[in-house]
């Protein structure tokens, strides 16, 4: 049996002799308030190994927060001083195939997300709590990384070589809380060259054969499944576990009937908050019968109903109209006298214009994920061949995130880059 109990019991008794931060104690006594069984992880313990798999996994979280980038630097670390073992240690872990990344991320968020909702501070917003669905990119350099392939990135307009991460956020105005992320690749149009990989750069890709129904079979079954189908599982289990939001908001990618379709039929209470393409789809309207988005603009400029927001400063149009039998509100916006229009949908018909984009703009919290954890966490950075070692990487990035979101909320912090600066001037 491991000499050790707890990891961030033994880190905090090093920390109060040399070098106590009152940031690095925050997150190491955050995350000794969770409790973890082995069995999550694989079972209790690999030979020749003197640590437990929980132990392991509390050690490859609190990793960059005592200065250590990634495993390959392990060796050199305090860490590694304290506990012992080398950095293949870590990497044999993170590439167990019967690790349930999914459940042990959404605990952990679970967990937070109660600590924050009995805030004060929580408590006595005037912001909704909310989900949020979006995708980035996740750009790599190898092509004999497991299922890697060429992916068309929309910010960068053009095919990168890496994948897709569609990611579920839970906020509340104040903290946001990684909740659950899946991996895409695109098939490419190009014949003979499925993923925009030939035959041969195929073959090189790295390949392990798997249990059928373990928990990276699974992973790697979302692999080219529908986002929008991904994103309504997502929801569902967001609701089964018992997640509290009042709205899901989604940028134009993702608005479609289909949500509408999951907003009605839901037994728990929520609405759709999205921005819509300004294209051919049509809305039946009481007045003027089946007309587009653009059609409703210029009725709407004829019938003088177009409004300008002095605290806005932007021209906005609101009418009630029906998509495909599902009621919604649409709000269409435009800066400026020269903007382009653009269309806000929701299904909350009880939403003014003001409200409405209030709430909108919580959207930006998962975009500030985005932002923070591939500057701060290297959410794109994991080399890894292995597709276990992937979804591993990814989960310990969302684990860290919501600790230092945590944190950041205890300690009055601006920003979650101003946070993590502090950690590292304590060690």
């Amino acid at each position: 049996m491991s000499k050790f109990t707890h990891i961030p019991s033994e880190i905090r008794s090093v920390l109060s002799k040399k070098c106590y931060s009152s940031v690095i104690e925050a997150v190491v006594s955050l995350f000794e308030s969770f409790r973890f069984n082995d069995k999550s992880f694989g079972g209790v313990k690999r030979e020749n190994c003197q640590l437990r798999n929980s132990q392991l996994f509390q050690l490859l979280v609190l990793l960059p927060f005592f200065a250590v980038k990634g495993f390959s630097h392990y060796g050199a670390s305090a860490l590694s001083r304290m506990f012992g073992g080398e950095k293949s240690l870590l990497y044999s872990f993170a590439q167990q195939d019967n690790i349930d990344w999914r459940g042990i991320v959404y605990r952990i968020a679970g967990k937070l997300i109660s600590k924050t909702i009995y805030r004060e501070d929580s408590r006595k917003s005037y912001l909704p709590k909310v989900l949020i669905v979006d995708d980035t990119d996740l750009r790599k350099s190898g092509k004999r990384i497991e299922n890697i392939g060429f992916i068309f990135s929309h910010a960068r307009n053009q095919f990168i070589l890496g994948f897709k991460a569609l990611m579920l956020c839970w906020s509340d105005g104040i903290s946001q809380y990684m909740l659950d992320a899946s991996l895409h690749g695109e098939q490419g149009g190009v014949s003979g060259k499925k993923q925009g990989l030939t035959s041969e750069e195929r073959q090189k890709r790295f390949r392990r054969e798997r249990e059928e129904g373990c928990c990276t079979a699974q992973r790697e079954s979302e692999l080219f499944m529908s986002k929008i189908d991904k994103l309504i599982e997502m929801v569902r289990r967001a609701i089964r576990t018992g997640v509290p939001f009042d709205y899901l908001l989604v940028d134009s990618w993702f608005t479609c009937t289909a949500l509408l379709k999951l907003v009605s039929r839901s037994r728990r209470k929520f609405h759709l908050l999205g921005m819509a393409k300004l294209g051919n789809t049509k809305y039946m309207t009481e007045k003027w019968r089946e007309l587009t988005a653009k059609a409703i603009i210029k009725k709407l400029k004829d019938a003088n109903e177009i409004k300008y927001s002095r605290k806005l400063h932007c021209y906005y149009g609101c009418i009630d109209v029906a998509l495909d039998r599902y009621k919604v509100r649409l709000f269409l916006i435009r800066q400026g006298k020269k903007g382009k229009w653009r269309v806000l949908l929701t299904t909350d018909r009880s939403l003014d214009f003001l409200r409405a984009y209030e709430i909108y703009a919580m959207r930006w919290s998962i975009e500030v994920f985005f932002s923070d954890s591939k500057r701060i966490l290297y959410l794109e950075k994991c080399s890894a061949r292995d597709f276990s070692s992937q979804i591993a990487h990814i989960s310990l990035v969302m684990i860290r995130y919501n600790l230092l979101s945590m944190v950041k909320r205890l300690h009055d912090y601006e920003t979650i880059g101003g946070l993590y600066k502090d950690v590292y001037y304590g060690v």
